[in-house]
């Protein structure tokens, strides 16, 4: 915190909204006194002593918003000097005037939510949860639920932070009843918080391993329509959907979800967009889409990212079905690509793809070629080339079949082909046509 933040903070757009014009020489005596306070910056120990002065003061004349600010001040300057027992000690000084409605309640709200800012830039976790939880009693007592849901998805993120899932898990549940009906029904103009609480969540199950509730509560979060959130929280949920579809080879519905992640994640400028651009590609060779989604527009301007490029150079060997490329890319140490954790998990199924898409290409010309051949070009071995052969066939990729004897893919020239008996059926129609049409102009 810098020394004009201390002298300039941000509640100053308030200092005379709540001051009225009496001329009551006392108000204006403290007044003196606090901004005198406030020019010792430099002096932190006169700083102190001068603001409890006008504590003292404000005490003996009846307490009033001086007092207040002069107590901000002094927590401002022990978080500065980070001696967390004082700060907690003049916050709980704090908090009394918001129990005693002695200052107005939006301004009270915003000085809480300004210093709890300051606290988690400036404070360890365990500090923060001790400080954030004082403020959730005081914001429970006097009522103020929309600063009390704020403040604890603050407390939430802490508590992730810190793996204290057991403490999460209650800090949740209760979030989640305030969102809810008596019969569990989420409150229709509470769409938005449900959300949010149903993002971290999202992020516990996921740090957790529980793959179980992680699905579960993505599909609570589809089931949600009234919610206008955050685009950085839109972004994670639809990320979350793409990785569950991915862990279930769901590649189109992954590569929906990537999308509509990257464009919140974008919208809302977040570095996660070029992480889930790549995740994007990815799906979308898995899904063997026709389309490139780094052709989008919004795509185009991350290209030249190291990340991106990497994985563009391995979009081109995909589309070329290049496989020396493609397989030098996968196997270098130095890729970009295979430094996410996550892509690394999918490289075994976009491999077996890519060669599938490969050999439909390389047995095109012929009736018959060698597996030999193929597993000399596929830079695979004879079992591997084997086993996606047997794919192709039964899914009818290939007409054809294996002579395990001669090691030999016998393809089938299929000379019954519906397409060509459709082919000629237009050709003598359109002749049929042409005669009658000639037959007419010559009568």
């Amino acid at each position: 915190m810098s020394d004009d933040d201390f002298m300039f903070d941000e509640e100053d757009e308030y200092e005379f909204e709540y001051e009225e014009d009496d001329g009551d020489e006392e108000v204006v005596g403290i007044e003196t006194k606090y901004y005198n306070a406030k020019a010792l910056r430099e002096d932190p120990a006169a700083a102190l002593r001068e603001f409890q002065l006008v504590i003292d003061e404000d005490n003996s004349n009846g307490r009033s918003e001086w007092g207040f600010r002069a107590t901000k001040q002094i927590i401002k300057l022990h978080l500065q000097a980070r001696d967390f027992d004082k700060v907690l000690e003049f916050y709980d000084r704090m908090l009394d005037y918001v129990r005693a409605s002695e200052v107005a309640r939006n301004y009270a709200e915003k000085s809480i939510n300004n210093m709890l800012e300051r606290v988690s830039s400036n404070a360890d976790d365990q500090f923060s949860r001790e400080f954030y939880q004082r403020t959730l009693d005081v914001l429970k007592e006097t009522q103020s639920e929309r600063l009390w849901l704020r403040t604890s998805l603050r407390l939430a993120k802490i508590l992730l932070q810190q793996a204290q899932f057991d403490e999460l898990s209650v800090l949740l549940a209760a979030l989640k009843r305030s969102c809810e009906d008596e019969r569990g029904i989420i409150i229709m103009e509470r769409g938005t918080q449900a959300l949010e609480v149903n993002a971290v969540y999202l992020e516990m199950y996921e740090a957790q391993g529980a793959d179980k509730q992680f699905k579960d509560t993505y599909m609570q979060c589809e089931a949600v329509k009234s919610a206008v959130p955050h685009p950085r929280i839109m972004g994670y949920i639809h990320e979350c959907g793409g990785k569950i579809y991915m862990s279930e080879r769901c590649w189109a519905k992954a590569q929906s979800c990537f999308f509509d992640a990257f464009k919140n994640y974008d919208e809302a400028g977040s570095n996660r967009r070029v992480e889930v651009l790549q995740y994007l590609v990815l799906a979308s060779m898995l899904s063997e889409s026709e389309v490139n989604p780094l052709s989008s527009p919004e795509a185009k301007s991350y290209e030249n990212e190291p990340p991106i490029r990497a994985i563009i150079d391995l979009v081109h060997a995909y589309e070329n079905r290049d496989v020396q490329a493609f397989e030098r890319i996968l196997s270098s140490d130095q890729s970009a690509i295979l430094e996410d954790d996550f892509i690394k998990r999918y490289i075994a199924d976009l491999r077996r793809t890519f060669r599938m898409q490969a050999i439909e290409g390389i047995v095109m010309p012929y009736t018959r070629i060698r597996i030999g051949t193929l597993v000399r070009i596929l830079a695979a071995t004879a079992a591997e080339v084997e086993e996606l052969l047997v794919a192709l066939i039964l899914d009818r990729r290939l007409k054809g079949s294996i002579d395990q004897e001669n090691s030999t893919l016998l393809l089938l020239q299929d000379t019954t082909d519906k397409t060509q008996y459709e082919a000629l059926n237009t050709w003598a129609t359109n002749i049929e046509s042409f005669m009658h049409t000639s037959y007419a102009l010559l009568s």
